[in-house]
């Protein structure tokens, strides 16, 4: 892994711990009785959109990898792209 890998790791992680800001908010925009709701509704849409996501993600898997066998790290990358621009485009829709 080479320096560049270990940057974009870091930055991967650092941006996906943003994922918290919206358990914040909702607790602070909603009155305390509401809070356990808001709370739920928040993770049934974060597990939906994981289980909805899972079997893209396989998908564009075996499209990079066109059905080898063994995958390579390429393929691993390439399947991972589109979810490091999701977390680049979160990233930049929280700022603004």
């Amino acid at each position: 892994m080479g320096i560049v890998g270990l940057g974009m790791g870091l930055v991967a992680g650092l941006a996906s711990g943003a994922a918290m800001l919206p358990y914040t908010l909702i607790k602070e925009a909603n009155p305390p009785q509401l809070g356990g709701t808001a709370t739920g509704v928040i993770n049934f849409l974060t597990f939906t959109f994981s289980a909805l996501l899972g079997p893209i993600f396989v998908w564009i898997l075996q499209h990079v990898s066109a059905g080898a066998e063994k995958m390579a790290l390429e393929h691993y990358q390439a399947g991972f792209a589109p979810l490091l621009l999701g977390v680049a485009v979160a990233t930049v829709l929280s700022i603004s």
